[in-house]
């Protein structure tokens, strides 16, 4: 009899988007299941497939019909929850279903010559072990016990609990040549065979800490029996977990794991940023040792080839990483736990635009497991949905876990300072405090969120702007490369001093990036230590846990980075922090600017004073009569949330509606323009519902890497009805060859 396979087939094309019938062939029908990648036939080519269901009966005609033509050696990647979880992404997302399932491919095998040919990225190695029936034969043998070589061979495999060990590690410690192996391998005495090499990625220890038991607070142990008890009922609750920063978050994530992992099952811990990776690792892996695994997108394919196979067979309890962790085949998950669950990092911005908090929370409710969401600044959405659903909880811990002294914050005005005698970036109050600190032999941590030399350069006799012409947006100066580079499309020009357009050696860096504030710092504390830490600094291998090491050693330092410093570092001898300035995001056209620029300062402050000694925290502003700086000061997240969420009602903005950005982009301006128009008439027709329709208009940045952009923003309160109407009308919908159409859902940015 025979059996057939619901196939999505992998083309990212909305017309493809169902499953296909195939035939299983008798040979491999043993083998296929729900989750199966195979090879199927389409036309004249072989492509790869995902098995979504298994039949005895299909409405198709025999002879339309064709047979799957491989299986491939991974399967299954799915199991019927994530299954559930792909589909629900996929409709809510406006994305093929195909797409959303190459999330759970392992990685380094996510093509056809990864997955059918020679090419993978695991890692073999041969290992020599005892044959112990042979040995007990020949053991009294005295013709190869004369044989000196041979005898250290066997004497270190018999002294190893397993009776082997690898090849090269076992020749290079009995110093014996490939000659004297051979010989054993001959006489039956040894046996050879090639097994999986792991390749391990862990972090060092960060931090010597007294590993000393910490007693939890009342607030702490309220937060843990809360998610603990959902979790020992099975329930699906939803936990906000607000405590400010220094409060011990950590602490009770770790002992929710604890609990879940003592229940048997198994715990994912996921932060938005591979910069929290490491002290996270270095303090979770003192109580759970080597049943810990960190995952994430700066290790190589292999390494984290290695982790997913682990993980699919069941090695790790305990797992960290950013959001693709959330895709991993972790079997029998007891809690999710998304520390600084506010974070935008959080969000998708290329292919399946996701949301992780949403994702989880979707996951949660399908494994019937507790999710935890912890922030000393929750989004303004997650904190309103947590008021107004009966799903969740709100878990407040409003005071240090060891240190209730309240940090001193000074706001300096840029606007009245004179510049004549006092430098903008560090200014005379930042310098002394700065100064005053490092002489204690404490740390100062200096915030700017702006990479680079200088954010624009400009020609003093003929005010031209050098621009990228992918962009046309102004270039910003690296000095370390000497190079002009375009932050949007990643468009390198030599700098030369030069101007393009009157050929005068007078071109200026105006503005201040990182880089200029390296320097202006190294100039004036010559003798302290000074890291950085961007997205430039940080993009070779563990190089985030390098620089948080050498800033954490005893000892004076100071640490300049962008957002990456503002979040999750616990390092007691930082004292001060200084907030450069932080008006530039305010001037930005997203609702979001607000809730993002509160957020990112209320975090780089926390980092000052956790510990026994006391902290402080400097902020420089043009907009100090800002409500947003006002509460940065009085630290009063409440009055901001308060006043952020009016705002919002008033505007019908998210929470009070949810937003869709369609993105119409291509290299003809005039194409781009007609197709966005003919987009919105599809819309009008089709939408069958009431939302508010905004553009089609200019991108705030409207030229991207030479496309052009223009964009319909929909503003709903029925989310759910929209997306199915838009992906229904996507797989009608003919768009232009010459054109990009991209839906993003719940859009972390506006630009």
């Amino acid at each position: 009899m025979k059996r057939y396979a619901e196939v999505y087939i992998d083309i990212k094309s909305p017309g493809m988007d169902h499953p296909f019938d195939y035939i299983i062939p008798p040979d491999i029908e043993p083998y296929i299941k729900t989750g199966s990648v195979v090879l199927i036939p389409v036309n004249q080519r072989k492509e790869i497939g995902y098995v979504v269901g298994i039949k005895d009966e299909t409405p198709v005609k025999p002879q339309d019909l064709k047979k799957i033509s491989g299986l491939a050696d991974i399967s299954p990647v799915f199991d019927d929850d994530m299954l559930k979880l792909a589909l629900w992404m996929s409709s809510y997302y406006v994305y093929p279903l195909s797409g959303v399932l190459r999330l759970l491919l392992p990685p380094g095998r996510k093509s056809k010559k990864t997955i059918y040919g020679s090419a993978s990225p695991s890692k073999y190695m041969t290992v020599i072990r005892l044959d112990n029936g042979v040995y007990g034969k020949l053991k009294d043998d005295r013709g190869w016990q004369r044989k000196k070589a041979q005898n250290r061979i066997l004497q270190l495999l018999l002294q190893d609990k397993n009776k082997e060990m690898e090849r090269s590690l076992l020749l290079k410690r009995t110093k014996s040549s490939y000659d004297s192996l051979k010989r054993l391998l001959e006489a039956g005495l040894v046996k050879k065979y090639s097994k999986r090499q792991i390749r391990d990625y862990r972090y060092g220890s960060i931090l010597q800490e007294e590993s000393r038991p910490v007693i939890l607070n009342h607030y702490q142990k309220k937060c843990v029996e809360a998610v603990w008890g959902s979790a020992a009922r099975g329930e699906s609750r939803k936990f906000l977990i607000h405590g400010v920063t220094g409060s011990g978050k950590t602490e009770v994530y770790m002992n929710i794991c604890k609990r879940v992992i003592d229940m048997g099952r198994k715990g994912l811990v996921l932060v938005p940023e591979i910069s929290l990776t490491p002290q996270l690792f270095s303090r979770f892996e003192k109580m759970f040792g080597r049943r810990l695994a960190v995952y994430h997108s700066r290790m190589s394919d292999g390494e984290r080839y290695d982790r997913w196979m682990e993980i699919l067979e069941g090695n790790v309890d305990l797992l960290i990483g950013t959001r693709s962790a959330l895709f991993t085949p972790m079997k029998d998950t007891g809690v999710i736990i998304m520390d600084e669950e506010h974070d935008p990092s959080y969000k998708e911005n290329s292919l399946a635009r996701y949301n992780t908090r949403d994702v989880a929370s979707k996951l949660s409710e399908i494994k019937k497991i507790p999710l935890v969401m912890g922030s000393a600044t929750p989004s303004i959405s997650t904190r309103y949905t947590a008021l107004n659903r009966k799903d969740y909880s709100i878990l407040e811990m409003p005071v240090k876990a060891q240190n209730s002294k309240k940090v001193e914050r000074k706001i300096v005005d840029l606007r009245k300072i004179d510049r004549s005698k006092e430098d903008e970036f560090i200014t005379s109050a930042l310098y002394r405090a700065m100064h005053e600190e490092l002489e204690k032999d404490n740390k100062v941590i200096i915030f700017i969120n702006r990479r680079g030399f200088s954010n624009f350069v400009v020609c003093t006799e003929c005010g031209n702007i050098p621009r990228c012409p992918a962009c046309d947006l102004p270039y910003n100066y690296h000095r370390d490369i000497g190079k002009l580079v375009c932050h949007h499309c990643g468009r390198e020009e030599k700098y030369t001093g030069v101007c393009r357009m009157c050929g005068k050696h007078s071109l200026f860096l105006a503005g201040s990036g990182i880089q200029r504030v390296e320097a202006k710092i190294r100039t004036r504390f010559n003798d302290v230590p000074v890291f950085r830490m961007d997205s430039d600094a940080t993009s070779g291998k563990q190089s985030h846990y390098r620089i948080i090491k050498n800033f954490s050693a005893p000892g004076r330092s100071i640490l300049v980075g962008t957002q990456m410093v503002a979040k999750g570092l616990d390092i007691p001898d930082v004292t001060l922090v200084g907030v450069i300035n932080c008006d530039g995001m305010l001037s930005l056209p997203d609702y979001h600017m607000n809730e993002r620029v509160y957020q990112l300062v209320t975090q780089v402050s926390g980092r000052a004073g956790r510990k026994e000694k006391p902290g402080r925290v400097i902020i420089q502003t043009y907009r100090p009569d800002s409500y947003v700086i006002k509460h940065l000061d009085d630290e009063d997240y409440l009055s901001f949330y308060m006043e952020e969420i009016k705002n919002r009602k008033e505007l019908s903005y998210p929470p009070f509606s949810n937003l869709v950005n369609i993105i119409i982009s291509g290299l003809d301006e005039a194409i781009v323009i007609e197709e966005s128009k003919k987009m919105l008439d599809k819309i009008k027709k089709d939408i069958k519902i009431n939302i508010d329709v905004l553009g089609p208009a200019p991108a705030p940045f409207y030229r991207i890497n030479r496309f052009y952009r223009q964009h319909i923003l929909l503003k709903t309160k029925e989310i759910g009805v929209l997306t199915e109407m838009l992906g229904q009308l996507m797989k009608k919908y003919r768009k232009s060859s010459d054109t990009k159409i991209i839906i993003d859902v719940d859009p972390a940015w506006i630009l």
